[in-house]
């Protein structure tokens, strides 16, 4: 018994050698395997590189403005490719933001050639450049039905050694991206090697990398999430088609049709036009509100996101071919697109909505009051009547009523429907353009001061955003009611004159009378205001809308002196947000956007004739009022010891008060 024992245990032990032998020999083939793979990857990696090595170039530009906006324009050296062997190299239109005066393009040999601007991609930021060369060697692209999301994506620039390009290594994430103009990557991008290629590892381009934004266009849109894993390249073939264009010195800009679509979402609804532009091409082919688009370019549009995705990858004087359902007919059309609109007119009623939070049982839009002269006073409107119809469709909401408005032009007449102590009434008002001014005076509305707030807290109080985030300080009106809906006025404080307790001391009576709650974020910089602190701003705002109940149409920043600048890239980024924007002694360092009737803004300007910048504020509102975009203005009187008078806080405190007006 003991022999057998024995006998078992030993070829027990026999056994577990044996199987640790065995699994020793495969880990130690698996991790030979393991490093195989990764020499081959990382040889793989090198291969494609050298690949495209010869068409990579670097740029160096001399010359130009330091500061475009808030954005610091970069001296150091940046990337182009080859595209043709002729000498003609593109590259992100980032890279010229600084408009320098010479511009030097350095082979991957080393040869040293001037270079000029032939055109640009105003849709794709690209620009074309020509050197005076031959026997470059060109990018090959990879053609676009072999593009597979998961692949590998090498970022590539030449600006920190000439010998070889600095390389990134991420995967195709998507592509159709930015409506249908890009191809994303999680391959590190930023002014390192924006102009420079993505490519495959064939050593064939996917795509130039460039900064791009879903939500806003502009040479600087997307530079905001370099290095963030979230980057954007233009597809090489997208470029070659086009190039022929840009060789003759055309400047290719976004091609535009002149409609306006519900604010519903981009991929829920479909593509009704609830607004045609004057004289924009969709007017010229005869396409109507309420015309709903189903084909363009032989492609089915089911969605809204549908026609998007073909129309953002067109150009001006591009034409598109459309079936465009009436009724139950179905009529073809063909546009001609543009790249300018004529400027939009905000057509105008002259009517104050209710405040007060709609409940579920309210069947249309409460009039708080009719402004003196407006059409509405001319039509017989009261203050107190429920308007329930406007143009034939119901208004439940202020969103509609002012929908409904800016679909007519100034001249026309909306016919609308009041219910006045419980009798319907038809009326008609000829519309005219929306006034830029507020009214001399304005009796504030009564705001009783209810008996509890809930949680929220009222009075001045400072507060954080999360994880050591940006801090803040706000004024909530003692009066506020949870059932009232309350402006906001975001003021974004000169650099090292935070100006708090000055601030609060001015504004404080005219936001319990007007309904105003105050917010005074705080830079935490000597230096001031950044770029860095955008998106800060946005999630203040957010985090008081959680809170407070607040009128989206009253949501106003306001910058003095150096905040300036500072603030018109808040409203201007989130146009979604704001719907006013003050600047004290400041003028306008960015051009503003054009008039839009999903987002209207609409700005004040301050300044006092002694002060050093007050030619510069006038400027900026003429040019302001010029875009067609509204624009008050109010001269301050030079006051010792005030940085903003009462006369002042009093006229802004109107103008903020009547921003809802429809």
């Amino acid at each position: 018994m003991n022999c057998l024992t024995h006998s078992s245990t030993a070829h027990s032990l026999r056994r577990c050698l044996l199987n640790t032998v065995a699994c020793g020999i495969m880990m130690f083939f698996a991790a030979t395997a393991q490093a195989e793979d990764a020499a081959q990857m990382q040889l793989a990696f090198q291969q494609s590189v050298a690949a495209v090595d010869p068409s990579v170039v670097r740029i160096e530009t001399i010359g130009g403005v330091d500061l475009v906006g808030e954005v610091l324009t970069g001296t150091g050296p940046t990337t182009g490719c080859v595209v043709r062997e002729d000498g003609y190299i593109i590259t992100s239109s980032f890279n010229f933001l600084a408009n320098p005066s010479s511009i030097v393009v350095t082979t991957w040999e080393g040869q040293k050639l001037a270079a000029v601007i032939v055109a640009s991609d105003e849709s794709r930021m690209l620009t074309l450049l020509k050197v005076n060369a031959t026997g470059l060697v060109p990018l090959k692209p990879i053609p676009a039905n072999e593009v597979r999301v998961g692949q590998f994506a090498l970022a590539l620039g030449r600006t920190f050694d000439l010998k070889f390009p600095n390389v990134s290594v991420g995967i195709v994430s998507a592509v159709n991206r930015i409506w249908g103009r890009a191809l994303q990557t999680d391959a590190k991008t930023s002014p390192v090697n924006y102009g420079g290629p993505l490519i495959d590892l064939s050593g064939r381009c996917l795509g130039i990398i460039v900064p791009l934004s879903p939500d806003a266009q502009g040479t600087t849109a997307g530079v905001e999430w370099y290095d963030s894993g979230i980057g954007f390249a233009v597809p090489l073939t997208d470029i070659q088609a086009v190039l022929p264009r840009l060789i003759e010195g055309e400047t290719l800009k976004p091609g535009l049709m002149g409609i306006g679509f519900p604010d519903t979402g981009a991929v829920s609804g479909d593509a009704k036009a609830i607004r045609v532009r004057p004289e924009s091409p969709a007017d010229l082919a005869e396409i109507r509100v309420d015309d709903v688009i189903v084909e363009i370019n032989g492609k089915p549009v089911e969605k809204l996101s549908d026609l998007k995705h073909v129309l953002g990858t067109l150009y001006a004087k591009d034409v598109v071919h459309l079936k465009v359902k009436r009724g139950e007919e179905v009529l073809q059309k063909d546009v001609t697109l543009t790249d300018e609109l004529k400027a939009f007119v905000f057509s105008y009623l002259g009517v104050l909505p209710d405040r007060k939070v709609a409940t579920a049982e309210q069947n249309g839009v409460r009039v708080r009051a009719v402004m003196p002269g407006s059409p509405a006073e001319k039509a017989g409107i009261q203050s107190g009547d429920l308007i329930e119809l406007a143009a034939n469709d119901v208004v439940a909401t202020t969103k509609q009523l002012a929908e409904r408005v800016y679909r007519l032009q100034p001249g026309e007449n909306l016919p609308v429907r009041v219910s006045r102590n419980g009798m319907p009434q038809t009326l008609s008002a000829t519309l005219i353009q929306r006034p830029s001014d507020p009214p001399e005076s304005l009796n504030a509305e009564e705001i009783r001061q209810p008996e509890s707030t809930g949680e929220a807290k009222v009075g001045r109080f400072n507060d954080q955003l999360p994880n050591d985030g940006l801090g803040y300080w706000a004024y909530v009106p003692e009066n506020y009611r949870p059932d009232y809906q309350w402006g906001i006025l975001v003021w974004l404080h000169p650099t090292g004159d935070v100006s708090e307790a000055e601030t609060l001391k001015a504004w404080s009576t005219a936001c319990r009378e007007r309904g105003v709650i105050l917010v005074g974020p705080r830079a935490g910089d000597v230096s001031g205001w950044s770029e860095e602190h955008l998106e800060s701003i946005k999630m203040i705002v957010d985090r008081m809308k959680a809170t407070y109940q607040i009128d989206p149409a009253r949501v106003v920043v306001m910058g003095r002196d150096s905040s300036g600048i500072f603030a018109s890239q808040v409203a201007f980024k989130y146009r979604d947000l704001f719907r006013g924007l003050i600047l004290q002694n400041a003028a306008l360092r960015i051009r503003p956007p054009d008039a839009d009737p999903e987002s209207p803004l609409e700005f004040a300007f301050v300044s006092s004739p002694q002060h050093p910048q007050h030619k510069r504020v006038v400027q900026s509102f003429q040019a302001v009022k010029q875009l067609n975009l509204p624009a008050y203005f109010i001269e301050q009187k030079a006051a010792e010891g005030e940085a903003i008078p009462a006369d002042v806080i009093s006229s802004l405190a109107i103008w903020l008060d009547v921003l809802d007006r429809i």
